[in-house]
């Protein structure tokens, strides 16, 4: 805890995090209306200079029957979709985060020293072996208990080419996301809670950012690591480089066969999962090994209240 004081720690944390939807919805809702529009607009005027007095219900059925290839062709863009609305999200965060760190400097905050960049390479091991462990036990879950909704957003998400997907999936996205809920929120947190508090919050919203049960799970559980090495590493390229690293080895496995292949045998999928798993293990433990334990942040002075 670093006890910055703030006017309303309420809306220091909901204020971001509604703003940050309310972006991402806006711009999704645009493309959306900006696509659709010419569909519906063309179905109208077709169905008016058939039949001058339509009822509502030809009116509706008109509407939905013009929507059907915009619909498609969303679909077919989402992934792109996706990037757009997360890069539009940057500015908003991206204040709000070199705020953050600049308010922590006037406060006296000390925090904890960066851990230098060679010792990063835990972090590519757990993010490379956390994406084959998480993404088999995944798997092995839908077989388990299927999830058709998960289904659905993972083949909208790989459907693009690959190139967008190593941009928008293995990049933007990450870098938006980092900056929200690990950033703002999880920073924020601890400005007056410990670790964990911190940690579980910032965790939970980032699940509900996700549509499907099995993601929230999946993303739940990545909360609370990205968290981690961010408390850890004292620095924001620790999260970050760990989300980038776990996505683009999802998308470059996946367009490889690697995962298909697993599927194939259940016992190689099982491996791969154990193995996964005692990799990831021995990464965290290597990183508790790194510096000192995590411990709450001071504050070196006493100054007043101030807003962002």
């Amino acid at each position: 805890m670093n006890r910055i004081q703030r006017r309303s720690p309420f809306w220091s944390l909901a204020g971001p995090f509604l703003g940050y939807l309310a972006i991402q919805w806006t711009v999704q809702f645009a493309i959306q209306f900006v696509v659709e529009l010419p569909y519906v607009m063309r179905g109208y005027a077709k169905m008016f200079r058939e039949n001058q007095t339509p009822s509502m219900e030809e009116i509706l059925n008109t509407c939905l029957t013009a929507m059907e290839p915009a619909i498609e062709l969303l679909l077919q863009y989402q992934v792109e979709i996706t990037g757009a609305a997360a890069l539009a999200t940057l500015i908003l965060t991206g204040i709000l985060f070199l705020s953050d760190r600049k308010l922590e400097k006037r406060y006296g905050v000390v925090l904890r020293e960066k851990l230098p960049l060679s010792k990063y390479w835990t972090i590519l091991v757990f993010g490379a072996a956390g994406c084959v462990a998480a993404t088999s036990l995944m798997t092995m879950a839908q077989i388990a208990l299927y999830d058709a909704q998960y289904q659905e957003t993972a083949e909208v998400l790989y459907s693009a080419g690959i190139p967008m997907q190593i941009l928008v999936l293995g990049i933007v996205v990450p870098l938006a996301e980092e900056l929200m809920f690990r950033g703002i929120l999880f920073k924020r947190y601890r400005e007056r809670q410990r670790f964990w508090y911190a940690a579980v919050w910032s965790s939970v919203f980032f699940a509900l950012m996700h549509t499907n049960t099995t993601q929230s799970i999946y993303a739940f559980l990545l909360g609370l690591m990205l968290a981690y090495v961010y408390e850890k590493f004292g620095s924001f390229k620790a999260p970050l480089l760990l989300h980038m690293v776990m996505n683009l080895f999802s998308v470059l496995l996946t367009e490889l066969g690697v995962f298909q292949w697993l599927i194939l045998n259940p016992m190689r999928m099982a491996a791969a999962a154990i193995a996964g798993a005692f990799l990831c293990s021995a990464a965290v433990v290597m990183m508790q090994r790194l510096g000192g334990p995590v411990q709450e942040p001071i504050r070196t002075d006493q100054r007043g209240p101030m807003d962002l």
